[in-house]
């Protein structure tokens, strides 16, 4: 899949994120993630459902969502994911200790944010998220 900068978004990832474990289909603390994304200058999207992190490309994403407030998208950065559950929840990162919040890692691409500068991201998908709902609907196994 093609992304904005003429890129493709796919599952080739750079040799430096492959040797810290950032390979397609790992999955990671949010909390490590959040860690290196830092230390390495990329962006992390988590995706709410996981048919869109794998079907579509980040680009497309955003420029479909471009008119829904960032809250409300299937998908958010991490950053603003973890500020957001924070405020909200003053025992959000104690919650974390106790129930760690894992990531499966989707796609690697880069975003072009200005004028030929781009930033590297990847997305992933919270695997969980299906499981629960899946045992809390009743008459679904």
């Amino acid at each position: 899949m093609e992304s904005s900068t003429g890129k493709p978004e796919g599952t080739a990832f750079p040799k430096d994120l492959e040797s810290i474990g950032i390979v397609p289909g790992a999955k990671i603390d949010i909390r490590d993630l959040d860690t290196l994304s830092k230390q390495r200058n990329f962006h992390v999207y988590l995706y709410f459902e996981e048919d869109l992190a794998r079907d579509s490309t980040l680009p497309k994403d955003l420029q479909e969502y471009s008119d829904v407030p960032d809250l409300e998208r299937p998908f958010i950065r991490l950053d603003a994911f973890l500020r957001f559950a924070t405020e909200s929840d003053p025992y959000f990162v104690q919650r974390l200790n106790e129930l760690p919040l894992v990531i499966e890692v989707i796609a690697y691409g880069e975003l072009n944010i200005r004028e030929g500068r781009s930033i590297p991201y990847i997305k992933g998908v919270m695997p969980f998220l299906d499981e629960l709902t899946m045992e809390d609907t009743p008459g679904v196994s």
